[in-house]
């Protein structure tokens, strides 16, 4: 599996459970959660009913388990590993014609995710 530097960055400080967990994760578009003049990740998971963000975790399982590429891009939704604008915030996962990827992304808390935008959640 491949890692951007952001990614190298991020995966020390991901937290990982020692008792498994059953999560139902589902991929909706920005404007499929609600907003379809799309969002910044913090309103996203601050109002949006049914829907949860991942643990960090989800991003480095959901790499392993989809082998097929579902779409060129699907950000895993979580909170921030830490309040540091200028720090990696989560992951994404992208296919490219090398292969996979599991790559980690910086945004600032004004940044606007467009509608289009493939987020994966936890249904609640």
């Amino acid at each position: 599996m491949r890692t951007n530097a952001y990614g190298d960055a991020l995966l020390p400080r991901v937290p990982v459970l020692h008792e498994p967990r059953e999560v139902h994760v589902v991929v909706r578009t920005v404007a499929e959660l609600g907003w379809p003049e799309g969002a910044e990740l913090d309103r996203v998971l601050e109002r949006t009913t049914g829907f949860a963000p991942c643990p960090l975790e989800t991003a480095l399982l959901l790499r392993l388990a989809w082998t097929d590429p579902v779409h060129p891009r699907i950000t895993v939704l979580s909170a921030r590993a830490e309040p540091d604008e200028t720090a990696p915030r989560g992951f994404y996962l992208r296919d490219d014609a090398e292969g996979p990827w599991l790559r980690a992304y910086v945004a600032s808390d004004d940044w606007v995710f467009p509608p289009d935008e493939r987020l994966a959640v936890l249904q609640t």
